[in-house]
């Protein structure tokens, strides 16, 4: 979670923002880990993640059923950015997609290694993918 409030703490000062008012938002990218040249402007690039329990399908740029024998497919590369709590609604609502609040874990092993909640977009209602345990893992035991 350090790095991830590092993020939102550099957004909320470069934005003369209190740090409590700061969000996670999250936009999966069309590429994979070295495909990245450079950081952008605002936010951070993070890869090296894989997905548990479902995939991520590039073309509908959503959560999708996993794989028959695809344990842990690997995520594209995700954009985290800094948003206040307006500014997440905002994002939602005028996107008019569905996101689902996807925990990310260290481990495969969950509960005391949880880092933050992702909001990933999604085709189907959230509660699909609650069901299903899908979660965003750093390292496929």
């Amino acid at each position: 979670m350090g790095y991830v409030t590092a993020c939102l703490q550099m957004t909320a000062r470069a934005k003369s923002l209190p740090l409590d008012s700061m969000m996670i938002s999250t936009q999966v990218m069309h590429f994979f880990g070295d495909a990245a040249e450079a950081q952008p402007e605002e936010g951070t690039y993070v890869h090296g993640l894989y997905m548990e329990g479902a995939r991520w399908n590039v073309e509908l740029n959503s959560v999708f059923e996993s794989e028959p024998k695809d344990l842990h497919p690997m995520m594209p590369v995700i954009l985290i950015t800094g948003v206040t709590s307006e500014e997440l609604d905002t994002l939602k609502t005028a996107s008019g997609d569905v996101f689902y609040e996807c925990p990310v874990y260290t481990t495969t092993i969950r509960g005391p290694t949880f880092t933050f909640a992702a909001p990933l977009r999604t085709i189907k209602p959230p509660w699909v993918w609650i069901l299903a345990g899908v979660a965003l893992v750093m390292q496929p035991d």
